[in-house]
């Protein structure tokens, strides 16, 4: 018993001591950088075609196939060393309470897209919604808030301060998904296209707004 305690505090330890990280963006212009697919299978990297006409990376997935938490697309893992691990840390330390991006498909529907945002160990995690949705056949600008009182926000677990908190001091995994559109029941295979991710800091004295907050969540995602 006194053993095992010593490695939960351990893990604690390791979890919390995760070191800061600073605001960054993926391009994507010297390739896919170890991105993959919601599968975990490679994704297609394209030199040209994106908002600026750069590039971009893509997946290829059966919305369909969507459980009641929607379905993952596109992965920045830690265990796949997904941009060098430039998003992997303390999010907290860093003042990081955005993450955003460029999102494309070809559904002909338009799409609610979540970015979940995990430890390395991919629990505990949280997931934000998209507002607007993304629409098909268009670059679309999707900005996910990271704070504690944002409605938008779900926390797999207790929806306390100090849950939110374990996942910010210690992101490892960022997954994008989407949810099967309404009245679907057959197939629907769809190209799903991603460039420009980028964590960013709030300005000076706002980093921690609203983490003492009570969240309102929507439904629960994962």
């Amino acid at each position: 018993m006194k053993a095992t305690a010593t490695i939960l505090t351990i893990a604690a330890a390791s979890m919390t001591a995760s070191a800061s990280v600073t605001s960054y963006t993926e391009t994507f212009e010297s390739g896919a950088n170890n991105w993959v697919s919601g599968a975990f299978t490679p994704t297609t990297w394209n030199s040209t075609g994106s908002v600026d006409n750069s590039a971009y990376i893509s997946s290829q997935l059966d919305l369909n196939s969507a459980g009641p938490f929607g379905l993952t697309l596109l992965r920045g893992q830690d265990d796949q060393n997904a941009s060098g691990d430039a998003f992997v840390g303390n999010y907290l330390a860093g003042g990081i309470t955005t993450v955003e991006f460029d999102f494309r498909h070809n559904a002909g529907v338009d799409l609610d897209i979540a970015l979940r945002v995990a430890t390395s160990a991919n629990f505990p995690a949280f997931a934000v919604e998209s507002s607007p949705a993304a629409v098909s056949g268009e670059w679309t600008h999707l900005t996910f808030d990271l704070f504690f009182g944002n409605p938008l926000l779900t926390i797999e677990g207790a929806p306390t301060p100090a849950a939110f908190n374990a996942v910010m001091e210690a992101v490892g995994n960022l997954q994008i998904s989407a949810f099967r559109p309404d009245g679907l029941d057959s197939e629907l295979i769809a190209d799903f296209d991603l460039d420009n991710v980028a964590i960013t800091p709030a300005p000076s004295g706002l980093a921690l707004l609203g983490l003492g907050c009570l969240g309102v969540s929507r439904r629960r995602r994962a």
